[in-house]
């Protein structure tokens, strides 16, 4: 039987490991910009997944997941379509939200005053999780592979789409042919094949069934 990698959308900190439940606390005022508390509750899920299989250092990489994306906060909204996606524009401010990104989890794990030899290497996995593309240890490959896989989950898919103004089947199949590139380790392309099939596998069954949904997420009758 074929594991479904069930991912919860209904976001509360209740929901995150005592541990680690005041980094992400901290990181909330952070992540009011991109839909990114939604966004990094289910990287934080597909941390875990991974984790499972692939065994890295969970005191690295649940932080790193949670902390990923907190220097978006410090770029203008209007400006960050361009530099995230399918089409990214402005690798000058992907490259800034990762160097904001890791001041600001310095900060936050000296607050909580986390053990520094593991907040080290947080920062560092920070510090390049878009812009390097190869794995520099095994936690940074589940923080990237974790990353990425919110693209291919119900949320992260329908978000995405929507907001690159994508129509959703071409955009799947767009995922599809990434797996292969973006992916570090074994488990995150299992996962995201998985999760890709199953979006596609939706849509197909909208479309038969007479509906197509629009790129702005509105079901209409064919």
């Amino acid at each position: 039987m074929v594991q479904d990698y069930l991912i919860d959308a209904d976001f509360h900190v209740k929901k995150i490991i005592p541990k680690f439940r005041k980094i992400f606390e901290l990181a909330i005022p952070f992540l009011k910009t991109r839909q990114n508390e939604i966004h990094t509750f289910i990287v934080y899920q597909y941390a875990l997944l991974l984790f499972e299989k692939e065994h890295g250092i969970p005191e690295v990489v649940i932080p790193a997941a949670i902390l990923h994306d907190v220097g978006w906060s410090c770029i203008p909204e209007e400006e960050q379509l361009t530099a995230f996606g399918p089409e990214v524009k402005n690798k000058q401010l992907q490259r800034r939200h990762e160097v904001e990104g890791a001041a600001i989890a310095v900060e936050i794990l000296n607050k909580v005053r986390y053990d520094p030899q593991f907040s080290q290497k947080i920062v560092e996995i920070i510090d390049g999780h878009d812009t390097i593309n190869k794995a520099r240890s095994i936690d940074d490959a589940i923080t990237k592979d974790a990353d990425k896989l919110y693209r291919f989950s119900g949320i992260g898919f329908r978000i995405d789409y929507q907001r690159f103004d994508k129509e959703p089947l071409p955009y799947i199949r767009f995922l599809f042919e990434k797996i292969d590139e973006w992916f570090l380790t074994n488990t995150g392309k299992k996962i995201a094949m998985y999760q890709a099939r199953k979006r596609e596998k939706e849509i197909l069954q909208k479309q038969q069934a007479g509906f197509v949904t629009n790129r702005s997420g509105i079901r209409l009758r064919a």
